[in-house]
């Protein structure tokens, strides 16, 4: 039961926002960035893996945590290290501490200018702010997002992709 469980968490995060025959090929999710998987980082992730395979979720969370610690050190922003542990996060039902490392994530992107990472790390965490009930956090992330996405240096097909979202999110719940 725990395994199915873990399956419809991870299918329900992953694939949060719904998407049009046109949206399917995009990746979702937040990448790695350039560099940031070295062998000591993979070495991380690949524990941090195992033990989230074997529902060992504070475990995991651990190694995410330590792999991104090593990519940060190494001088890398640890965006697919910290979706990562977000992720490990979520399927172990703690809403807050995966909104939590998407709020580290956000300001880390800030701070280097990745104005990308910046903006689907906010949506994520508005979205699981959502799910946990906590309306005026998300309101002030949507609204932060949506200052953001005015920006013009943000890719064009990404603030398409989050401003549909948005959109999509806001129809839902005017029904």
């Amino acid at each position: 039961m725990k395994t199915a469980t873990y399956i419809l968490a991870v299918a329900t995060f992953i694939v949060a926002p719904s998407l049009s025959a046109t949206q399917s090929a995009i990746v979702l999710g937040i990448q790695p960035s350039a560099g940031e998987l070295s062998p000591e980082v993979q070495l991380a992730m690949a524990r941090g893996d195992e033990l989230s395979g074997r529902l060992r979720y504070d475990a995991a969370v651990r190694e995410y945590a330590r792999a991104a610690d090593v990519a940060r050190r190494e001088g890398h922003l640890a965006s697919g290290t910290m979706w990562k542990l977000a992720t490990t996060h979520y399927n172990n039902g703690n809403l807050v501490g995966a909104a939590a490392a998407l709020d580290q994530l956000t300001a880390e992107a800030a701070l280097v200018g990745d104005l990308g990472v910046e903006a689907l790390a906010l949506y994520y965490a508005a979205w699981l702010d959502g799910k946990a009930g906590r309306g005026s956090e998300m309101a002030a992330r949507v609204a932060r997002l949506e200052g953001l996405l005015r920006s013009a240096y943000i890719p064009v097909a990404l603030r398409e992709r989050l401003s549909g979202w948005l959109r999509d999110s806001r129809e839902v719940a005017a029904r």
